[in-house]
């Protein structure tokens, strides 16, 4: 069995975060925490060290940077040269055509731009909205729960021409992805227990009656223009309760028949739950299955393993790639080179198999890396 070699098909990165614009970090392990998503901080002093994905990165980072194998030398070669020069060179050697940006974080102003990160990795870049963050900036500034659902219906009126391309949700950060239709009266009361605890500030939304109502209200305008909806799903940072994170819980909103024209991503590729997000692909016309090889940070063996899973449930027409990258040019870059790479392995697999013809399998490869994203995206 051969792997197939996708080396040169330029990726469409489905979904990724900006990058820091200062490149510089007080020692290693404040570098590492870039590579956990845990917050305890014993991890990078400790732990991050040792993980798959952070010796498989040093051992390609020293060969890029010309320096030794060993942590001390790769983070000695990478603080001397200047934070945009590398960001650069990283993103460019990524052979990356479009990414698309979640700007709800980090904080914008700590990023580069998205015009300048597409600049600096010689590609393009648009945004995608985050949906809580809107949400909390007009619960803030609204005095009623029926005010805020029409300022939001107003927001996300025409998303295209607002710039962005997609929206997502973190919901199953906050509240999960058991998303309702809850009574008036519940969703008022969540509404004014939000203010009390919030006052007059933008504030963290995790009141569930309000938040499932409030995203009812944005899938609908997004099913009326059809405009990709991105969804946190499985592994993620720790205060995500990794058991409302299964994509299964969304089933009642791809049920709905007035949501049909709702494209939805399911991200991560839903790790652990990838059979579970290959089957929803598998059988709802309007899911896709985002496969992101940055984050969360796995083994190389096990990026193989969830990229056999997603191809033996789910069509090769519904999955898209992505890095997930967030804070430092590494992930985005070690991200497309490990993709492709995996991609290939399970490709050559299905060739292997008799699954695929070899022309076949090229196809989807591309597909999967480029085509597929430019596609639903409408890029």
């Amino acid at each position: 069995m051969e792997a197939l070699d996708l080396t040169q098909v330029p990726v469409v990165d489905n979904h990724c975060h900006g990058l820091l614009r200062d490149q510089a970090f007080e020692d290693i392990a404040s570098w590492r925490q870039a590579f956990t998503e845990s917050t305890d901080p014993g991890m990078p002093r400790d732990h991050v060290a040792s993980t798959a994905l952070y010796r498989r990165l040093i051992r390609m980072l020293a060969y890029f940077l010309g320096c030794e194998p060993e942590e001390e030398a790769v983070y000695s070669a990478r603080t001397e040269k200047d934070g945009r020069e590398l960001t650069g060179a990283l993103l460019r050697a990524a052979n990356v055509d479009t990414f698309l940006l979640d700007t709800g974080f980090p904080p914008p102003e700590t990023v580069l731009q998205v015009a300048e990160l597409g600049e600096l990795g010689g590609c393009r870049a648009e945004p995608m909205l985050r949906l809580e963050i809107l949400m909390e900036s007009l619960l803030a500034e609204k005095d009623s729960l029926e005010d805020v659902k029409e300022a939001l219906a107003a927001e996300l009126d025409d998303v295209r021409s607002g710039g962005y391309v997609a929206l997502k949700s973190i919901a199953a950060y906050r509240t999960g992805l058991d998303i309702r239709e809850w009574p008036r009266e519940e969703a008022e009361e969540s509404f004014h227990e939000y203010r009390r605890v919030a006052g007059a500030a933008p504030a963290r939304l995790v009141h569930k009656p309000l938040l499932d109502t409030l995203l009812h209200v944005a899938f609908a305008q997004a099913a009326r223009q059809e405009v990709p909806v991105q969804f946190h799903v499985g592994y993620g940072d720790a205060d995500t309760d990794l058991l409302l994170g299964n994509p299964l819980y969304l089933r009642p909103v791809l049920q709905r028949p007035d949501y049909r024209g709702l494209p939805v991503v399911l991200l991560h590729e839903c790790y652990p739950y990838t059979r579970q997000g290959g089957y929803l692909a598998a059988v709802y016309e309007n899911v896709y299955l985002d496969l992101s090889y940055g984050i969360p940070p796995l083994g190389y063996g096990e990026m193989v393993s969830f990229t056999r899973q997603a191809l033996g449930v789910a069509p090769t027409s519904k999955l898209v790639y992505s890095s997930d990258g967030i804070g430092v040019p590494e992930l985005h870059w070690i991200s497309a080179i490990d993709g492709r790479r995996a991609i290939g392995q399970a490709l050559g697999e299905m060739v292997a198999h008799g699954e695929l013809s070899l022309p076949e399998a090229e196809a989807a490869g591309e597909s999967i890396l480029r085509d597929n994203a430019t596609r639903l995206y409408r890029l």
